[in-house]
């Protein structure tokens, strides 16, 4: 059983899905679908396995490391908030 969403993406992906769709004996929601979990699945991945910053964040937490006072007028700019 499944559910029908509605996502956006750029007219390039689109070509490329319908190229593929084309060779493949998949439909474009079966592979999407795929597409999807391996995402989800590798994003789960990432997350078990902490990030050199979480356990720096952890031994700052436990007492290993001084912490150190950041000025937010002198913190670098990062990209946006969801690129990875």
């Amino acid at each position: 059983m499944g559910r029908r969403i509605t996502v956006f993406l750029d007219d390039d992906v689109i070509e490329a899905l319908n190229e593929h769709t084309q060779v493949s004996p998949l439909s474009r929601s079966e592979i999407m679908g795929v597409a999807l979990r391996r995402f989800l699945r590798d994003e789960r991945r990432r997350a078990r396995t902490p990030a050199p910053t979480a356990r720096i964040a952890q031994r700052i937490a436990a007492g290993d490391l001084p912490s150190r006072k950041l000025d937010g007028r002198r913190v670098p700019a990062r990209g946006a908030p969801w690129s990875n």
